[in-house]
């Protein structure tokens, strides 16, 4: 393997019906729309090979009607692209639906293996809270997974909840709620090289600094159907088109990702 390609989309906030507009916006936006003008564009890359993706990653809050059919219409929507793609739960999700509503290409895995490159899902949802957990069982798991992975293997992590302070004070209070219990899980493992998540419906880049000086790169992305201010005190909505991220994983272990938005095209 030379590089590896993955795209990540998340907070597609989808319905089952495509005509529905997001019910929490003040601006006219149409999550299943926006989602198809995104897999549209995906579609358009699959066709030259300097641009294509091996798989897609969706990054939670796949729904916003958190219903068997709007997982089922979703599925249908992913499945105009050839390459698997892969899922984990966000807040707004309900991961027992989500489990029977994607199918085929569409699923839902803990982990995920392209030659020495380990791609990890972590489900930081929990029922009724809109912040995000791991819970000792979990974390426990993702140790174990961690250790399992050979000594010169790389990996990167998926996580919907954002797992450090991001400069916004309602935003804030909505991530990760163990993020030292999380951190101390990752210490010990240096294939770990970079976190990705959703959440937050905007870019953002930090950096997780270990007391012996190593650090992992921690990438927020924006969403497929709204975003929002970033570094803002309250809920605010931003302008800004439907995004994705393109992430490119090379056989030494480093990496290289870039955030596109429809309009910028």
């Amino acid at each position: 393997m030379n590089t590896l390609r993955l795209w990540q989309i998340t907070d597609t906030h989808c319905y089952a019906d495509d005509q529905l507009a997001l019910e929490w916006s003040a601006l006219p936006v149409y999550p299943n729309l926006s989602l198809q003008r995104v897999l549209a564009h995906f579609q358009q890359q699959l066709g030259e090979a300097s641009q294509a993706a091996e798989a897609l990653i969706i990054s939670g809050d796949l729904a916003q009607a958190e219903t068997l059919a709007t997982y089922q219409r979703l599925n249908q929507l992913l499945h105009v692209l050839p390459i698997p793609t892969y899922a984990l739960p966000g807040n707004h999700d309900q991961p027992h639906l989500m489990q029977q509503g994607l199918n085929g290409r569409v699923s839902c895995p803990s982990i995920v293996q392209f030659d020495q490159w380990f791609i990890l899902l972590l489900d930081t949802s929990k029922p009724n809270h809109s912040d995000g957990h791991l819970s000792a069982e979990q974390l426990a798991n993702l140790q174990q997974q961690l250790a399992q992975l050979p000594a010169d293997a790389y990996a990167i992590i998926f996580m919907h909840h954002q797992p450090e302070l991001i400069n916004s004070a309602w935003m804030d209070v909505m991530g990760l709620q163990q993020k030292a219990a999380f951190w101390q899980t990752l210490a010990p493992f240096p294939q770990v090289k970079a976190v990705f998540h959703g959440h937050i419906h905007h870019e953002y880049y930090t950096v997780h600094r270990f007391a012996n000086g190593r650090c992992i790169p921690i990438y927020g992305t924006p969403a497929t159907s709204i975003q929002l201010q970033a570094n803002h005190p309250v809920f605010a909505l931003a302008s800004d088109q439907p995004a994705w991220r393109t992430i490119e994983l090379k056989a030494d272990g480093s990496f290289i990702t870039l955030v596109n938005y429809l309009s910028k095209l």
